[in-house]
């Protein structure tokens, strides 16, 4: 048992702490440098972190009808797949922009990011290129400098998957691609040029954009052996699970169920301009009806042909615009074209949150805090904390009981 001494001061370390907050009251009413310390703390703990959250709070996951709400895996029904897909970070290096601008941005970024993977706990995160904004310049030590801070501001839970597909930011459009530069970022970021993934019965195909220019160079003839491996291979999975006899090179391919495949890569598919976008961040209308460069803002029409013919995508999302837009090719097959998740290049920067079965998805924009918002809430709150430093300081006031007496 405690001994009368040390109960003595455990009851006086408990009144010192009761007494705390009416010490920071009474010196908030009667200091105004006290008083301006705390709002401002509170103004600043606000703005850089409470206000990330009530706006992601608002965005939620997209719904399925009943019926389409549940796959299948080994027999054994399983919930929809829960995806998070961002594009266009374009984390500053040395050469592009001012180190405030960085710090900022990178701020916001790595606040957002971390705010939704509290509040909505993608069970995978896609990214969809120029990750870093200086990629295909940066020397070895920056570029490893700048994967190493990239990683940090977008570090997952543990349970949590992440894919990658490279931007022409990260290793340049193709004319410039070197060797070296692609592999340090495939090793980098644990991707290839082409590759397939199955998840929770969902399957996916991702694409390296800049290898799809169809000029025989050594990354293009890569891409496109991989790309008719995995057209045998979906045509194979699709004929044995509807009991069809294939042909023997389907024996040399890895057995799996068949899900009608979901493209994600850099440039979106063929489209003359963003002129047909009306999503809320669709590209302004300065920008809205300028043609689209084939190669350069986008797919050219013969690689996009080629990847229907192949894929047969069921739904296509890309980035690389930094304007958010929604297409229907042929009118069957949905694009998504997710804006830049940076302020840098979009004043209301989104992401996409997508629920995804074997058979259906369904999907929904979330927008992260507008920085025009962010100052005015300081603008805002600094007028409110000067005007409360015009109130007369209030002096304290003394209390005498009955027996008092003064001399």
């Amino acid at each position: 048992m405690p001994s009368r001494n040390q109960g003595s001061k455990l009851d006086a370390m408990a009144y010192i702490i009761c007494q705390i907050p009416g010490i920071i009251f009474f010196y908030f009413r009667t200091n105004k440098l006290v008083r301006f310390i705390i709002l401002v703390f509170l103004l600043v703990f606000y703005c850089e972190f409470l206000h990330y959250y009530f706006v992601l709070l608002m965005c939620k996951w997209p719904t399925l009808p009943h019926q389409q709400a549940e796959g299948t895996i080994g027999g054994m029904k399983s919930p929809p797949l829960k995806a998070m897909i961002i594009a266009d970070t374009h984390i500053l290096g040395w050469r592009e922009g001012h180190w405030l601008d960085r710090i900022r941005r990178e701020w916001m970024m790595e606040k957002s990011f971390q705010a939704s993977m509290t509040i909505h706990n993608p069970q995978v995160v896609f990214m969809l290129g120029d990750l870093l904004d200086e990629g295909k310049w940066c020397s070895s030590k920056e570029f490893n400098f700048h994967v190493k801070r990239f990683k940090k501001m977008f570090k997952v839970p543990s349970g949590t998957d992440v894919y990658t597909v490279a931007g022409n930011h990260d290793i340049g459009f193709h004319y410039m691609i070197s060797d070296y530069n692609r592999r340090r970022f495939d090793k980098a970021f644990s991707t290839s040029p082409v590759q397939m993934v199955h998840i929770d019965g969902v399957t996916f195909v991702l694409l390296n954009s800049m290898a799809m220019e169809g000029d025989g160079c050594n990354l293009c003839s890569q891409a496109i052996n991989d790309l008719e491996d995995i057209s045998w291979e979906l045509k194979c999975a699709k004929g044995i699970s509807e009991g069809k006899e294939m042909p023997a090179v389907c024996n040399g391919f890895n057995k799996f169920k068949y899900s009608q495949p979901i493209l994600l890569q850099h440039f979106p598919m063929y489209r003359p301009s963003d002129a047909n976008c009306t999503v809320p961040d669709a590209a302004p209308l300065d920008e809205k009806y300028i043609p689209f460069r084939e190669k350069w803002d986008c797919l050219s029409q013969e690689a996009s042909k080629q990847l229907f013919e192949w894929i047969n995508p069921r739904l296509i999302i890309s980035g690389h615009t930094h304007h958010g837009c929604y297409v229907l090719h042929n009118e069957v097959t949905p694009e998504w074209t997710v804006s830049s998740f940076s302020w840098r290049n979009k004043k209301n920067p989104s992401f996409l949150l997508a629920v995804i079965t074997g058979k259906n998805f369904e999907v929904s924009q979330c927008y992260l805090p507008n920085e025009y918002t962010i100052f005015s809430l300081y603008i805002t709150g600094i007028l409110i904390i000067l005007i409360s430093l015009l109130f007369p300081r209030r002096q304290p006031t003394v209390i005498y009981d009955e027996d008092t007496k003064l001399h």
